[in-house]
């Protein structure tokens, strides 16, 4: 063993398996996202044309057009203007199969104007994803669209994961990360949508930060930090409610951790380039937003008679579609997960927040719950205030960064107030919830592929006459969702498993409070 800056013994093998960690769980999690990007049909995603054709015009320099009615007006190739038909023959509509093919008119790479709701959006993302419409234009540019974004995803994803191998006994805080990734994530993930880049961006940063300051180690707090702004920079440029989501993390995190931690990251000099760029994405992000007014209303009173009580009231009573929504609404919202699997999940996600609860200080306790009034309280406040301009548009993903960070905060409570339990313990309940979630991630990725394929009502066992099918063999796909599912649990038990004194030098006190 070799010793830490502040003498503590830190194993040389720790930093290595950071790595490894790294690169099995974004494999892993690329696989399974990728089995989801070929399993729905091209489309089939809230407004995943309207992204589309955003990152279509982005990467030919039009970062904002001219506002017209149904959005901003862009200039691209006409293929990604049709792409906004192709969900026409199936959106809403769950007994019917996935099959659309609207007509041809004209060539496909001849430059049209097109009308997109993503028109205001920040550019970052569709930057990157939008990078295969440079192509010839053809369906095996939107699937690499998907892939691409499926990556950028599941890349922020692993360095959440790689961030909570690092805390003694990880078997608690993986916990939580397994709750956290519900369908939704994944299906999101799999799919040409910025809100996927914000929710597993989030998912990084809840990590990095707790890591960071709840499980300090001085050797390490450089490349914490500078790993932290880039995932920063991503969130906050990612969709206009970000800045507001990040200042949520942050503050929520420091509440919860001991204040001389962030005093030891604010004194080390090497971490002061990264404040730099933090403030300066934020700075950006600021800009556009009001810059662009991404976040306004119009102006024009829409819907006069919707009053800020009456809207809050049905952002209240919809609270049960919206939790639906977190976990698994796939399609156009019109494919929802079973109930026999939302419970399921529900068992596995409630371990972790009850016994952090349970045996939680009362400051662990308060922070709990004020994450989950946020989770609650937010969707009310910013509907109800903009519901006589916009109606009543809130989806339960929309804050869905807040609320991954109930159980993942939970995870880090545990860390530190169950450390006299045996490993072994920790590990049997991870192996349990690992187990469960992954069955429910299968029943996700069956149920969806069914209805896509042969409809809601059709059959299981053999195909309908107008049946969907995915642009690999449909054994092949079926087959890479379940071994991307089973993956991704036995990864959970694989970082469940870690020896503690090989993640990190950081003494762990089983009674140790913030």
């Amino acid at each position: 063993m070799t010793e830490s800056p502040v003498g503590r013994p830190r194993a040389p093998r720790g930093r290595r398996r950071d790595l490894r960690v790294f690169w099995v769980a974004w494999a892993v999690l690329m696989l399974l996202t990728s089995a989801w990007s070929l399993a729905n049909p091209l489309m089939a995603s809230p407004d995943e044309p309207a992204h589309t054709v955003k990152a279509a015009a982005v990467v030919r320099g039009e970062l904002l057009g001219p506002d017209v009615q149904g959005g901003t007006q862009v200039r691209v190739p006409y293929f990604y203007n049709r792409v906004t038909a192709y969900p026409v023959c199936y959106m809403f509509r769950p007994d019917v199969t996935g099959v659309c093919d609207p007509a041809v008119t004209q060539p496909l790479d001849e430059t049209v104007l097109a009308i997109t709701p993503a028109g205001r959006y920040n550019p970052l993302y569709y930057a990157i994803v939008g990078l295969p419409t440079l192509l010839p234009p053809g369906d095996g540019v939107l699937y690499a669209m998907r892939l691409l974004s499926a990556a950028l995803c599941t890349f922020f994803l692993a360095l959440g994961m790689r961030a909570i191998a690092q805390t003694p006994r990880p078997a608690w805080a993986v916990l939580g990360a397994a709750s956290a990734v519900t369908p939704m994530v994944v299906f999101l993930s799999s799919t040409v949508n910025p809100a996927a880049l914000e929710i597993a961006t989030a998912f990084a940063l809840w990590a990095q930060l707790s890591t960071l300051l709840r499980h300090p180690d001085p050797g390490r707090i450089v490349s914490r930090m500078a790993w932290i702004a880039v995932t920063t920079t991503f969130l906050v440029n990612s969709r206009g409610l970000s800045l507001l989501y990040c200042a949520i993390i942050v503050t929520v995190v420091l509440l919860l951790s001991p204040w001389r931690s962030f005093l030891d990251v604010v004194r080390t000099r090497g971490t002061w380039p990264s404040f730099g760029v933090i403030v300066a994405a934020c700075a950006a992000a600021a800009l556009w937003v009001f810059g662009t007014n991404s976040l306004g209303s119009g102006g024009a009173l829409a819907f006069p008679g919707l009053t800020f009580l009456g809207a809050a009231k049905t952002t209240i009573f919809d609270s049960e579609a919206y939790l639906t929504n977190m976990v698994g609404q796939f399609g156009w919202m019109d494919t929802n997960l079973s109930p026999v699997a939302l419970m399921a999940f529900a068992m596995g996600a409630g371990v972790v927040v009850l016994l952090a609860v349970a045996v939680g200080t009362w400051r662990d306790r308060i922070v709990l719950a004020v994450v989950a009034g946020l989770t609650f309280g937010l969707p009310v406040i910013i509907q109800a205030s903009q519901a006589r301009y916009l109606g009543i548009i809130w989806q339960g993903r929309y804050i869905l960064p807040i609320a991954i960070g109930l159980p993942l905060l939970a995870g880090y409570v545990l860390v530190r107030r169950l450390g006299s339990i045996p490993h072994a313990g920790a590990v049997a309940l991870t192996t349990v919830v690992a187990g469960v979630v992954a069955l429910v991630q299968v029943a996700a990725f069956a149920e969806n592929l069914h209805r896509y394929v042969n409809g809601r009502a059709g059959g299981w066992l053999s195909l309908s006459p107008h049946a969907w099918l995915p642009p690999l063999p449909l054994v092949v796909v079926v087959g890479l969702g379940a071994v991307g599912a089973g993956a991704y649990a036995w990864m959970l038990v694989w970082v469940a498993r870690a020896d503690p004194e090989v993640t990190t030098g950081a003494a762990l006190s089983p009674a140790a409070g913030p």
